[in-house]
This record gives C-alpha cells, structure tokens and sequence, in this order.
C-alpha cells in the first residue's frame, strides 16, 4: 500500500507524466488541421469523378499524409511510441500515376478515418489536461493569490464577502483557503491518471491507422527473411568452394604429384622409395576423405539421419563443455527445422564453450503444440547481447527468422544464460521408431 502511495505521490512530478500532459494540449491545433483536412476530403470525395476535382483530393491525401506523419512524431517525441512509416508502392509517370499514386493510398484513407475519429477524442484529452492540470494548480496558488489580491462578492443583501462561497458557506478567511488548495492538490495528483485514460484509445488508434497495416508488416518480414536466406546461402555456397578450392583440391593435387613421383620411382627401378611414397599417399588419402566428412556433415550431419535427439546428444559429446540433452518430442520435425535446431545448438555450444567460461551446459528441445522450443543454457558468466559489437546472436537470429522463428537472449552479467528459438511448429514426421513397434 506503501508504494502504491508513494507512486501517487510522484507521478504528477515524473516527465511522463509532462509529456502527455504537453500531447494532449498540442493535439488541439493538429485536431483543428485535422478537421480542416477532414472535410476537405469528404467534399471533394463526393465529386472525385470529375476531371478537376481528383487532383485536389489527390491533393488533399497528400497532405492528410503528411499531416499522419506529424501526428508520429509528436507520438514518438511526447508518448515514447514509435510508429514506423507505412511503406508505399512506387508512383508511376504521368498525371493517371499521380491520381492512382494518391486517390488509391489506403495509407492515406486510413489517416483521414483516424482524423474523423480523433477529434472528439482530442477535445476531451484537451479538456481533461485543463482542467485538472491548470485549474488545479490554480487552486493550488489560491492562497498565494489570496494574500496578493483578495477577491470581493457582493451577495443578494448588498453584504460584502471575501473569497470564493459555496452556498452558505464562504471561504472568507485566508486559513479556509487552504482548503480550496487542498481541493487543487487532490486535482493535480488525479490528473496524471485521468489524462492518461483517453491516451490508451489514442496509442491504440494510432497504432492501427497511422502505423503499417498486419499484411504490409508481414509483407517486409518476408522480404527481409527472403533476402537473408539468399544471402545465408550464398556465404554457404562460397564457404564451400573455398573449403573445396583450399582443401580437398589442393591436397588432391599434391596427391596426384605424390603418385606420378612414385611412378617415376618404379620406372627407375627403385621399389623402396616407390613403396615410401604409395604408403604416404595412402595416409593422405585417409586425411582428405575425414576432410570431405567434415565438409559434408557442415552442409547436412549424418547424425541427423537418426534423429534431432541423436544429433544432439553426439554435439553434446563433442563439446567442450559438459553437456545434458533432453528432447521430449511425439515425432519428427520437417528436415528444415531439423537442420535449423542442430546448427543453431552447434553454433550456441561453441559459443558457450569460447566465451562464457561455464562449467555446464544444457540443451532442451520441446513442443507445445504451437511452438517448437529450443533452448540451450549455460552457467557462466553471462553477457550475451544481439545487438553488441561483433554478436554472433544477430547472426543467428537472422537466420532463425528465414523459418518466421525468433531468438530471445536472458544473458544477465554474472549469468546464467538462456537463449531461446522459437520455431512454429508445423506438421511432424511419423516417429520412426514407434512405426517400427507398431
């Protein structure tokens, strides 16, 4: 209750509390050009098939866009709510471009339907910000105002009385007027709250119609994972010719120069040096074929072939870091998010293993019918972020997203960290192992 009290207390004197209260008044001119705005449109909507006509509402859109675009800026310099720009299609050439560039902008028509429905709404958040935050420290100053000026009444009796009178009884005397302060005190410490109401329907409001609708959001989502799932493939696609290029190729060619030296040796009747140089070239053949291993598991990992658990628990002996695994399952994930689930552990391990200094680790896979969870904690000394210099997170998460996934980091200094990938869970495999039961 403590705190409750003491939080009424203060939030008149917070700086939120001044920005809505500095919102609300300057909605009143916006709301007056957006009245002005409203109804220019609708007049010239009702005649927009005349030749003259549509490129003054064309007009007119454009400026009720722009008109949008201050309301986003005055809600993200004084509410804290950013509100990104709705994208556009590109304008066409010509006066048909024009028109068609304007007069079909839903962006446009939306802001114009959060015009109409605003204004009423910035009258009363006007009214209540007045009302409440200046007659109230109006009263507040009442006896201030009362030793500076006296105030004087004449009742129906010609008798004079001091002060403000509320039916038979009158503050008259300088020590009542603290009641009328006390009055402007309990108005000032409402007044953060009761201006507030009308700002949750107008966060909502501009939310809705001034930001980017859900289709166009998802839209950019899609492109955004599209290109960086053509980037991912081709840094995978590079990465292996460079692999091949500076790897298996060159060591196949020293190797093929190995067998013709051999070759030269026999012919010259040196059987020995010939057999040293076979049995090297058969040690170098053992090395470049565990090489194309390891090249082939980065592209898919054999250990995949049995299973996201089996895969798992052979990364989690690998690591560095003693590892648990716990899969609970009722089938298989698609090949994708097979693949997506072992590189992202691999890459958290390893991770891990180079910079959390942790002593243990553990690796959780499971499914709540909606979701596919993977999550991969350690307890070392924390400090993971996706947005630090050089964070391999936002690499990770980037490419998490190319399946609509996302990435959450809890990595407080001094740990533990828990990082977790939320992938939609789509239709399972059959589980193999119970198809072989059955």
């Amino acid at each position: 209750m403590t705190m409750y009290i003491k939080r009424a207390l203060r939030e008149p004197l917070t700086a939120r509390a001044f920005r809505e209260f500095l919102y609300s008044i300057l909605g009143m001119p916006l709301a007056y050009l957006s009245l002005a705005a409203v109804l220019a449109t609708c007049f010239l909507s009702a005649g927009s098939v005349l030749v003259v006509i549509a490129p003054l509402l064309a007009l007119i859109l454009a400026v009720d866009r722009r008109i949008a675009a201050l309301y986003r800026v005055l809600a993200r310099r004084l509410l804290h709510l950013d509100i990104a720009k709705p994208a556009r299609p590109a304008r066409q050439r010509g006066l048909l471009g024009f028109l068609v560039y304007h007069l079909a902008d839903p962006v446009a028509w939306r802001a114009v339907g959060y015009f109409a429905v605003s204004i009423p709404l910035r009258a009363v958040q006007a009214l209540l910000a007045f009302f409440f935050w200046v007659e109230g420290l109006v009263l507040v100053l009442n006896p201030l105002l009362w030793k500076i000026e006296p105030s004087h009444t004449v009742d129906s009796k010609g008798h004079t009385a001091t002060g403000i009178a509320f039916g038979h009884f009158s503050i008259d005397t300088w020590p009542r007027s603290f009641l009328v302060s006390a009055v402007g005190l309990l108005a000032v410490l409402a007044a953060p709250w009761v201006v507030r109401g009308p700002l949750y329907l107008d966060r909502w409001l501009l939310l809705r119609l001034l930001g980017p609708s859900d289709s166009s959001v998802r839209i950019r989502e899609l492109e955004q994972t599209r290109s960086n799932a053509i980037n991912e493939a081709a840094l995978t696609l590079r990465r292996i010719e460079r692999d091949l290029h500076d790897g298996a190729q060159a060591r196949l060619v020293a190797l093929g120069m190995r067998l013709g030296r051999a070759e030269s040796r026999l012919d010259k009747g040196e059987p020995e040096q010939a057999k040293s140089l076979l049995q090297e070239s058969r040690a170098e053949v053992k090395e470049i074929i565990g090489e194309l291993r390891e090249l082939v598991r980065g592209i898919h990992p054999p250990a995949l072939d049995n299973g996201l658990e089996a895969a798992l628990s052979t990364l989690a002996a690998r690591s560095q870091i003693p590892t648990t695994v716990r899969v609970d399952l009722i089938g298989r994930p698609s090949a994708s998010t097979e693949t997506m689930l072992y590189f992202a552990a691999a890459e958290l391990l390893a991770n891990a293993g180079k910079h959390s200094r942790a002593t243990e680790a553990s690796i959780g896979v499971a499914c709540d019918g909606a979701t596919l969870r993977l999550t991969v904690a350690d307890n070392g000394v924390g400090g993971a972020t996706l947005t630090g210099p050089g964070s391999g997170l936002r690499g990770l998460a980037e490419r998490v997203r190319t399946l609509d996934g996302s990435l959450v980091a809890d990595s407080p200094a001094g740990g533990p960290t828990i990082i977790t990938i939320d992938l939609p869970a789509q239709d399972f495999l059959p589980d193999p192992v119970q198809d072989s039961v059955e």
